[in-house]
C-alpha cells in the first residue's frame, strides 16, 4: 500500500510538472472564450405602465443568456497583464402581463450587448501548471433591444426601439491551466455592473416618439471557458 502512495505521488508530481507555463513578461496573448450569462432585472418606467392601463408589473425579467468572444493581452511581467476583450451577449427579456384577467408571462424581446472591456490582470503562480488569476477593469457597453410579439417592429401596436449606451466595471476570477507551455484552457467567472439605458420608443410622426419606455439593466454575471494562447 505504501509503494502504491508513493508512486501515486510521484505520478501525480510528474504531471504537475509537465508543461508548466512560460514566463509571460513582454509576450501577447489571444483568447477565445464563450458561455453563460445572466442579466440582472430591467424595469418598465411609469409612464409606460400607465400606457398598458396598469396591466404589466414594474420588472422585466431576464432568462439565462449565452456571452461570447475573445481579446487580446500583454504581459507586463510575469504576474501582471493589460487585457482587451470584446464580448457579445444576448437574452431573452420577460414580463408579467394581465390579459383579459389571465396573468401571462411573454417574451417581450431580446438583448443584446457589445462589451467592450479594457482591464489589468494579476496572476497567481505565474509558471505553473495551473495559473490562478483576478481581473478588474472597465467597460463601454453597446446595447440594443429587438422587440417581439405586440413590441416586434412588425405589430400595429409595437414600433421600434432604440437603448441607451452604458458604461461600468468589472472583477474576475479564472484560471488557466496550461497543456502546452504556450496554450491554456481558460475558465472564469465575471460579474459586470453598469449604469441604466434608456429604452425608447421610435415612433416617427407621433407623440409617443422619444417615450422612454424602460430603464435597461445589462449588469450581469457570466461564466466562461475557452483557450487561451500566448506568442512564444
Amino acid at each position: 500500500m505504501k509503494k502504491i502512495l508513493l508512486l501515486a505521488t510521484a505520478v501525480l508530481f510528474l504531471f504537475a510538472t509537465t508543461a508548466m507555463a512560460d514566463s509571460i513578461k513582454g509576450k501577447a496573448g489571444i483568447t477565445l472564450r464563450g458561455g453563460a450569462s445572466y442579466i440582472f432585472n430591467s424595469e418598465w418606467t411609469d409612464e409606460a405602465i400607465t400606457l398598458f392601463d396598469g396591466n404589466v408589473t414594474k420588472d422585466i425579467k431576464p432568462e439565462i443568456g449565452w456571452a461570447g468572444g475573445g481579446g487580446i493581452m500583454y504581459g507586463i511581467a510575469d504576474n501582471l497583464t493589460v487585457n482587451f476583450d470584446v464580448i457579445y451577449s444576448e437574452t431573452n427579456l420577460k414580463a408579467d402581463t394581465n390579459l383579459g384577467g389571465t396573468e401571462v408571462q411573454m417574451i417581450i424581446g431580446k438583448g443584446k450587448t457589445i462589451d467592450f472591456s479594457l482591464g489589468a490582470q494579476w496572476r497567481f503562480m505565474p509558471q505553473n501548471r495551473f495559473v490562478p488569476y483576478v481581473d478588474a477593469g472597465v467597460d463601454y457597453l453597446v446595447n440594443k433591444f429587438d422587440g417581439a410579439g405586440m413590441f416586434a417592429p412588425s405589430s400595429t401596436e409595437g414600433g421600434n426601439f432604440e437603448v441607451n449606451d452604458t458604461y461600468g466595471g468589472h472583477l474576475s476570477a479564472g484560471i488557466d491551466f496550461f497543456f502546452t507551455p504556450n496554450i491554456a484552457f481558460n475558465a472564469e467567472i465575471r460579474g459586470l455592473y453598469t449604469t441604466e439605458g434608456d429604452l425608447k420608443l421610435k415612433a416617427a410622426g407621433s407623440e409617443m416618439d422619444g417615450m422612454v419606455m424602460a430603464k435597461y439593466n445589462p449588469t450581469n454575471i457570466s461564466a466562461f471557458m475557452g483557450l487561451r494562447f500566448f506568442f512564444p
